[in-house]
Formats: structure tokens, C-alpha cells, sequence
């Protein structure tokens, strides 16, 4: 991640300028907010759409996708506020710390996620209701209408759903991915897929980054299965290795590795720091 510190920290300098608060009578919902926002995430999925953006543009200062790549943080961190409630996976620490709502209680917890949600639309409206160019508004709302379906009922939403609502013992294997390609996998392809559309990349290469996308978003999920479960005796948690052997697992992780190197090598891209994160990310040991 060193390599991409320069990246993160202008991410980080354009969320913290963006995130104040005005009314006092709300300090405890925006300090909620704050502390899952600024709890030590390592900004992935903002990173893949802006290494995919400076891929595929000529834009350096980044203006066209920074609003994007906020909003697609201020959703995953939402997702996980709300997971960790008691009613979802019940957790008492998220990267070592205490769950929001151990902080702040159960009901700032749902509404700071909520709140977060909302503030994700307001940003890219905002940055919408600025746009002058007819193509550049174009790109703006196909982005928009990508992230929030890839988050809904027919992504991270719906693959949450089938996380908490189904037994270990009614899953199948193909019922496992396709639970890890939406909850997962579906916001980190979305990240990609949006770097593209603002970047202005024909139908024919975002067919090609979706795939790519896909095949990342599977392997990530695979990778923490292996890194979460490996020795582990819990049965209870759904994971891959409920179908698949350790080396199947990582078998079927270096196929999804060829195959996304295979797509983006069919691409023009200007530089291999998009292919590299991924890849790291994939090979990862946190």
C-alpha cells in the first residue's frame, strides 16, 4: 500500500475538507460518521476507481472521479456499520477497534450508516449540479445509476441478505459465490467500472473492466477466506473452504488472476499501477 500513499493521502485530504458539521445539536451523529470513516480503512475500493480513472484519462487532477471515490467509501463504510450490528453479524470489534455502536449506541449506529448513504448521492448531486459539459453529465449519471444498483437489492444489499438469512447448511458452492459476488464482489467492481465510465471508456472496454472487476472482487473474497479461516474450527461462518480444499481455493485464485491479467492486457492502459494494486490486494496477507 506504501506505493499509493500519495493517492490515499489526497483522498483523505478531500473526504476530511468535505465531512464538517454545522449544527452542534448533531455533533454525535457526525462523530459516529467520522470514526468509522477515519477508523484505519485502507481505502480499496476508492483507490481501484481512482487508479482506473488515471488509467484510462487524461484528467491528473483527478476532479471528475474524486466525488465518486467518496461516495464509494461513505457506502462500504455504511455497510459495514451496519453489519456489525446486533441484529446482523453482532461484532464487538471492526480492525481492532470497538463497532460503532459499542461507541455511540445502536440507534446512532443505523443512522450515522443511514446518514452516510445519503451524504454518498448528496456529494455526487453537488458535484452533478456544477457539470456544464452535456458528456461529461452523461458520464456522471451512468456512473451514479452503477453504483447505487451495484449496492442495492441486486448487489451488496441482496448478498447481505443471503449472508444472515441462510443456514451454513442450505449453502451450496455456486450459492456461496454468487452471495460473495454481491456482497463483495459487487461494490468492488463497481469501483472499477466507475473509473471507467468517468474516464470515457467505450462499451466494448467496460464490457472488459466488469470481467476484470468481477474476476478481483471473487479472488479478494477467496483471499480473505483463506486468510480469515485457514486452522480455523468455526463451522458456523459461510466461507469457501466449506466446498473447496486450502489448495483448490488458491488453485481457482490463480486462474481469476490469469484471467483478469489476461483482460487487461487486451486493454491500452497507460501505466501497471492498476494491475499491480489489484494483484497485491489478491496476494495480500491482511
Amino acid at each position: 500500500m506504501k506505493d499509493y500513499e500519495d493517492l490515499i493521502n489526497k483522498f483523505d485530504s478531500y473526504l476530511s475538507n468535505i465531512f464538517t458539521y454545522v449544527d452542534e445539536n448533531l455533533e454525535k451523529l457526525y462523530e459516529s460518521m467520522r470514526y468509522s470513516l477515519f477508523s484505519g480503512g485502507k481505502r480499496i475500493r476508492p483507490l481501484l476507481a481512482l487508479l482506473t480513472y488515471r488509467e484510462f484519462s487524461n484528467d491528473e487532477s483527478l476532479e471528475s472521479i474524486m466525488p465518486f471515490a467518496v461516495a464509494i467509501e461513505m457506502i462500504h463504510t455504511y455497510s459495514l456499520i451496519h453489519d456489525d450490528l446486533p441484529a446482523m453479524d453482532n461484532d464487538d470489534l471492526r480492525r481492532g477497534k470497538p463497532t460503532n455502536h459499542k461507541v455511540f449506541n445502536d440507534a446512532c449506529a443505523i443512522l450515522a450508516g443511514d446518514c452516510l448513504l445519503n451524504m454518498s448521492m448528496e456529494i455526487i448531486n453537488k458535484y452533478m449540479e456544477g457539470l456544464e459539459d452535456i458528456e461529461d453529465l452523461k458520464k456522471a449519471i451512468r456512473a451514479s445509476k452503477y453504483l447505487y444498483t451495484s449496492t442495492g437489492a441486486s448487489g451488496m444489499i441482496g448478498g447481505q441478505l443471503l449472508d444472515i438469512e441462510l443456514l451454513a447448511e442450505n449453502y451450496t458452492k455456486d450459492l456461496c459465490e454468487n452471495m460473495y459476488n454481491l456482497k463483495t464482489g459487487a461494490l468492488i467492481k463497481a469501483s472499477i467500472v466507475i473509473g471507467g465510465v468517468l474516464a470515457g471508456c467505450d462499451s466494448q472496454a467496460l464490457t472488459k473492466l466488469k470481467e476484470f472487476g468481477s474476476c478481483i472482487g471473487l479472488s479478494y473474497q477467496y483471499e480473505d477466506d483463506l486468510i480469515d479461516c485457514i486452522g480455523d474450527s468455526n463451522k458456523d461462518e459461510v466461507n469457501i473452504l466449506m466446498f473447496m480444499t486450502e489448495e483448490e481455493v488458491r488453485e481457482e485464485i490463480e486462474k481469476l488472476s490469469s484471467k483478469a491479467a489476461s483482460i487487461l492486457g487486451e486493454m491500452e492502459t497507460k501505466s501497471d499501477d492498476l494491475k499491480n494494486f489489484c494483484f497485491s490486494l489478491i496476494k495480500r496477507n491482511f
